[in-house]
This record gives structure tokens, C-alpha cells and sequence, in this order.
């Protein structure tokens, strides 16, 4: 089955300084991010949060991501950075 198909799981979640409707926009934004990255054979990418349609109406302009992929208990796991001055959000998921 292909990753694009898969359901993302968020397995831990670290906020600072972010509100609970932004961290929910953030998430999406990450599952999204982790499935299409998964499809690829990219290790690591880095986004430009603003650069996405959505992100203007889920208010989380200015947010870089950094996604990569790390192994864990024979599985990828992912792990996403965003950062926004000193509003960050760490995220860890996986694909199944």
C-alpha cells in the first residue's frame, strides 16, 4: 500500500509557547508532510511552512518544518521540528 494511503499515528507531541488550536493546524500540517516525504526516499526535508495554501487560514505562516526519518524497533519513525520564533512544536509519528 502506498504511504500516501497509510494512516498517520502521532506518538508524542512537545510544545512551547504554542495554543492547542494552533498545535491541531501544526499536526495536520505535519501528517501531511510525513506522508509525502514517506513516499520518497528522502531521509530529511525542510519546508517553508508559508509556502503552502493553507497556511495563511490555519494561521501558522512562518513555521519552517524539518522532517526526518529515523528507525526505530524496525519501523520509520518521523520526527517534525517546527519553528517560529520562540514558538516550537517537536513531534514524533509514524505510518501504518
Amino acid at each position: 500500500m502506498s504511504n500516501r494511503f497509510k494512516k498517520a499515528v502521532i506518538d508524542d507531541v512537545l510544545t512551547r509557547s504554542i495554543d492547542d488550536v494552533l498545535e491541531v493546524n501544526l499536526l495536520d500540517l505535519f501528517e501531511s508532510a510525513m506522508k509525502t516525504v514517506a513516499s520518497t526516499l528522502v531521509r530529511e526535508a525542510k519546508f517553508d511552512i508559508s509556502e503552502l495554501t493553507s497556511a495563511k487560514e490555519r494561521g501558522c505562516e512562518g513555521f519552517t518544518l524539518l522532517v526526518s526519518r529515523v528507525r526505530a524497533d524496525s519501523r520509520n519513525e518521523w520526527c517534525g521540528e517546527f519553528q517560529r520564533g520562540d514558538q516550537r512544536l517537536d513531534v514524533i509519528g509514524h505510518l501504518e
